[in-house]
């Protein structure tokens, strides 16, 4: 097994730039307020991916209401799975001059067939979606506030079609653009933060509403009335942010999944729903690229005591995953695996020690600059490697950075997530024996760097390997003791 760059394994660092996990209190959750009979359901990509995920999910919130008529229901939606993708790709590609803006609508009108919903519900939305690709043809490159524009288009979508399969079910729906509420953000596009005081005209808005908002999570808008983006995952930032506003009895996350698992059950068979996690390793679990909660999702809503679980939309009467804001102290230990499987590395030269601060700030400005986010970085040696997901702006990054960068594709991360992992070297160091009787060459180790994740990169090719190895080395750990969830 090979640690590229020698020494102890793990000397490289995570990013302190996009991705990081900030602290725990948000400035923006504005003031506590008392804890108030509503109820915040919010609803994935994955749970709304086709016409039977979306009826679905109009049943649970039918539900929800049928059994407390006078409690509020706040919805908050996603894309529909894979839209966001596609959206972003579209737009890229206008920039290029392709325009096409069929991919998009042939999803969509395939999912209002599926629904039985006439074919012209959204056709204000493909007029506007056609003449905005137009226009990027004959803009210059995309940029991040048409990127933004462009990925938009996923939740107005979606908040569209919930809510008119909620009304055929009996409920007074109404689609809802989380901007009308109130939410304002700064203009970092791509990973705009929310304004303090949102809470504040979060809780006016909702006010002005009778029946059940179906709101557009992800969206913002700046002060200046620009469409901005929360990030990735940013859809559970507002719903959390909601819910902080009005104080909320509880939120309810909807994936596709039980919960949060232990891993990705795609990849590990046996993998487990977990009783409950903490923030912290919610926050991990995410940041490694396990698709549960934005990292700063939960803070907003624990601070007023909201009551805070993952649920899974299969299986609507079980409790899924409690979130909890500690853990004993004697807990410690890895609680599950996260993966991220399709990772560039991008290598960038440092030419002498007095060029590395400029070179890490150029890389860093061109990667938020086309909505790239850095999972992984190593800053040691002679040069600065950065671990990137493929997506439709890393091209335009790669051009912007030029001949200062070598990029190796084809590769993976595996990361231990739980409490007090990063702080335990002798478990890393059990981690790379896992990986190694399974196989795997480790290409860059990631241990000590966080206090609750220790992350491993790999080739792609070994990542179901490496995921199923550390797995069953989570299950061996005194944490679990051969228990069915987390004691």
């Amino acid at each position: 097994m090979v640690v590229p760059g020698g020494g102890v394994p793990g000397a490289g660092a995570h990013s302190s730039h996009p991705g990081r996990i900030p602290p725990p209190f948000c400035a923006y959750a504005g003031p506590m307020v008392p804890g108030s009979s509503a109820h915040i359901l919010k609803f994935g990509g994955a749970a709304l991916a086709d016409g039977e995920g979306v009826r679905r999910v109009a049943g649970i919130i039918a539900e929800r209401w049928q059994k407390s008529p006078k409690e509020r229901t706040v919805v908050v939606v996603s894309a529909h799975r894979g839209v966001t993708d596609l959206l972003g790709a579209a737009a890229w590609a206008a920039s290029r001059g392709d325009v096409d803006p069929s991919g998009v609508r042939v999803r969509h009108r395939a999912l209002l067939r599926e629904l039985a919903l006439p074919s012209d519900v959204l056709d204000r939305y493909w007029r506007e979606w056609g003449h905005f690709l137009e226009s990027l043809a004959h803009a210059g490159p995309l940029s991040a506030a048409q990127l933004d524009l462009a990925l938009s288009f996923g939740e107005r979508l979606s908040a569209r079609v919930v809510a008119r399969v909620c009304t055929e079910f009996g409920l007074p729906a109404v689609p809802v653009d989380a901007w009308d509420l109130g939410l304002v953000s700064d203009s970092r596009h791509g990973a705009a933060r929310p304004l303090e005081g949102s809470g504040d005209a979060l809780r006016k808005g909702l006010d002005g509403i009778e029946g059940i908002p179906v709101v557009t999570g992800f969206l913002a808008k700046d002060s200046s009335g620009n469409l901005t983006t929360l990030g990735r995952n940013g859809s559970d930032l507002t719903a959390s942010l909601i819910a902080s506003a009005l104080g909320a009895k509880q939120i309810q996350f909807w994936k596709a999944v039980g919960g949060i698992m232990t891993a990705d059950p795609d990849l590990v068979p046996d993998a487990r729903s977990l009783a409950s996690v903490t923030y912290s390793e919610a926050a991990e679990f995410a940041f490694h690229g396990a698709q549960v909660l934005h990292p700063e999702a939960i803070m907003p809503s624990l601070r007023n005591s909201t009551r805070v679980s993952v649920r899974d939309v299969s299986e609507p009467d079980a409790p899924g995953t409690l979130l909890t804001v500690s853990v004993e102290d004697d807990a410690v230990g890895p609680v599950g695996v996260a993966t991220r499987p399709d990772l560039l590395r991008i290598d960038v030269d440092v030419p002498s020690p007095k060029m590395r601060a400029e070179r890490v700030t150029a890389l860093f400005e061109i990667l938020g600059k086309c909505g790239v986010e850095a999972s992984l970085v190593d800053a040691e040696g002679d040069q600065i490697s950065a671990f990137v997901e493929s997506g439709p702006g890393v091209p335009a990054a790669l051009d912007q950075l030029g001949d200062m960068t070598q990029v190796h594709g084809d590769l993976a991360s595996v990361a231990l997530i739980g409490h007090g992992v990063g702080e335990d070297l002798a478990l890393g160091r059990g981690a790379l024996e896992a990986l190694d009787l399974a196989g795997i060459e480790v290409q860059r180790a990631f241990l000590g760097a966080r206090r609750s994740s220790q992350a491993f990169a790999v080739a792609a090719t070994d990542l179901v390997r490496a995921a199923r190895a550390l797995h069953g080395f989570v299950l061996s750990h005194k944490r679990w003791s051969g228990t069915e969830n987390r004691p």
